[in-house]
C-alpha cells in the first residue's frame, strides 16, 4: 500500500467541477480526510458531467469523470445560505488543517468565507483557492474554466498547433488536471508551516498561471525572436520533430546534440552520403537549411516501418518514441508496470481504468480507491465526529440544513 503522510490532516473541500476537486483528491489520495460541502440537491458538477458531449455515461451507479476526482472523500450535504449551516461550516473549520475552494471571491465574501474572514476567525487555517485568471486584475471575478484561461490566453490553443491550420481541440480538464498538481504541493508546504508554527497561510494558484509556467522556455524565446505557431516542415532543430513511418505511424525523435548524433541518423536512415555534407553535418548549417533536413529524414523515415526504426533508435541510443493515441495508455505496459492507470469498480460493479495521481510514496502502488461519494452520504458520520448529538442531527437534517443519503 502507498504510503500516505498526510494521515490526521483534515481538509474542507468547498470545490466544484474539476481544478479544485482534482487538487483536494490528490490530497486524500495522500491520506487526508478530505469532507466535501455541496449543496443538499448536489454539486453542480453531478449535474453537468453525463451533458458535457463526452459521451461518458453518469449516474449514482456509474460516474467515471466523478470518480477521477471525487473519490476518497466523504461527502457533507449542507444548505450555506442558512444560517444553521453557516454555524456547522464554521464548527468543522474550528477543527480542520485546511480549507480549499475554486469560488470566486464575490461568493466568498458573501458567504463569508473569503480569506480575511476565515484567517481572522481561524488564523490556523491554511486558505486555497484556485482560480481562473488569478486574484487581481482586469479578469479577476471572470468565469475561467480550463479551455479559456489555460488553453486560449495563454497561447497554448494555436501556438502548439501546425502553422496556418485551426486552433487544436483541447482535451476535457487538461489544464485543471496540471494545476492540481502544483496547487497540491503548494498545500502540502503550507501545511508544513502550519505543523511548525501553528499559523495558517493563504495559497493561490490560478489556470492561468499554471499555463504560463507551462509554456515558460516559449515565452523567453518570443523574446529572442522565436517565431509561433511553427511547422513541423521547419521546426528549430529538425533532429526535433516528427516523422512518418512506411506503415502510416509516426515517431518523435529528440536530439539535442546534433552534431553527436547526425551520422547515427544518415546512417539509420541509409543516407550515409550526408554524414560529412557541409550543408547539413554541423549544427548551425542544420538549422539554417532545416526544411532541407526535414525533406531528406521524412524520404527516409518513409521507406521504414516502424518496427525496423524503433529497432535502429534505440541501437543507437537516441531519444524517441512512437506517439500514441489516449486510447493505448490502458493497454501500455509501462503505465500499467507503474500504477499509472489502475483498474476500479463503480459501485455497479463495473471496472475501468483510471489515471492515478502522478506521485507515489513508498510504492509504485496506486493508492487505494474508495467510491466517489453519493450527495451527502456521510453527513451524519461527519456530524457525529464533529461533536453534535443524534437529536440535533436529526434537527439539522429535519430542516433540511443537511441532507443525509
Amino acid at each position: 500500500m502507498m504510503n500516505q503522510p498526510l494521515k490526521g490532516v483534515k481538509v474542507i473541500d468547498l470545490t466544484t467541477f474539476a481544478a479544485g476537486p482534482a487538487t483536494t483528491k490528490i490530497l486524500a489520495d495522500w491520506g487526508a480526510d478530505v469532507i466535501k460541502i455541496e449543496p443538499p440537491e448536489g454539486d453542480i458538477t453531478r449535474i453537468v458531467s453525463g451533458n458535457d458531449g463526452s459521451g461518458i455515461p453518469y449516474s449514482e451507479e456509474i460516474m467515471p469523470t466523478y470518480e477521477l476526482i471525487n473519490g476518497n472523500k466523504r461527502s457533507l450535504a449542507l444548505d450555506l445560505k442558512s444560517p444553521e449551516g453557516k454555524e456547522v461550516l464554521d464548527k468543522l473549520l474550528t477543527q480542520a488543517n485546511c480549507f480549499v475552494t475554486n469560488f470566486r471571491t464575490k461568493a466568498l465574501k458573501k458567504l463569508g468565507l473569503d480569506y480575511e474572514t476565515v484567517s481572522q476567525k481561524y488564523p490556523h487555517i491554511v486558505w486555497a483557492r484556485v482560480s481562473g485568471y488569478g486574484e487581481l486584475g482586469p479578469l479577476a471575478d471572470d468565469p475561467g474554466f480550463d479551455i479559456v484561461a489555460f488553453w486560449a490566453r495563454s497561447g497554448l490553443m494555436i501556438d502548439i498547433t501546425e502553422k496556418d491550420t485551426s486552433p487544436v481541440v483541447a482535451p476535457f480538464a487538461f489544464g485543471d488536471l496540471n494545476v492540481a498538481s502544483t496547487f497540491a504541493g503548494g498545500i502540502c508546504a503550507a501545511l508544513y508551516n502550519q505543523a511548525k508554527t501553528g499559523k495558517g497561510d493563504k495559497v493561490m494558484i490560478s489556470l492561468y498561471a499554471q499555463a504560463v509556467w507551462g509554456v515558460s522556455y516559449a515565452v523567453a524565446s518570443t523574446q529572442f525572436g522565436q517565431k509561433f505557431p511553427k511547422s513541423r516542415k521547419a521546426p528549430g532543430n529538425p533532429l526535433i520533430n516528427s516523422y512518418k513511418s512506411k506503415d502510416g505511424d509516426w515517431v518523435y525523435i529528440s536530439v539535442l546534440q546534433y552534431e553527436r548524433y547526425w551520422g547515427a541518423i544518415c546512417k539509420i536512415i541509409g543516407r550515409e552520403d550526408l554524414i560529412n555534407d557541409s550543408r547539413y553535418c554541423k549544427a548551425a548549417e542544420g538549422f539554417k537549411n532545416t526544411s532541407e533536413v526535414v525533406a531528406v529524414l521524412d524520404e527516409g523515415f518513409a521507406r521504414m516501418n516502424m518496427s525496423d526504426i524503433t529497432a535502429k533508435l534505440m541501437e543507437a541510443d537516441i531519444a524517441f518514441d512512437k506517439i500514441r493515441h489516449f486510447s493505448e495508455i490502458i493497454h501500455d505496459p509501462q503505465a500499467l508496470a507503474n500504477s499509472y492507470v489502475f483498474e476500479y469498480a463503480h459501485r455497479n460493479k463495473q471496472t475501468n481504468f483510471m489515471s492515478a495521481n502522478p506521485l507515489k510514496f513508498g510504492t509504485t502502488e496506486a493508492p487505494v480507491h474508495r467510491n466517489a461519494p453519493l450527495i451527502g452520504e456521510h453527513s451524519r458520520e461527519v456530524l457525529k465526529e464533529a461533536g453534535y448529538p443524534e437529536d440535533k442531527i436529526a434537527q439539522l437534517i429535519e430542516n433540511k440544513i443537511v441532507a443525509q443519503r
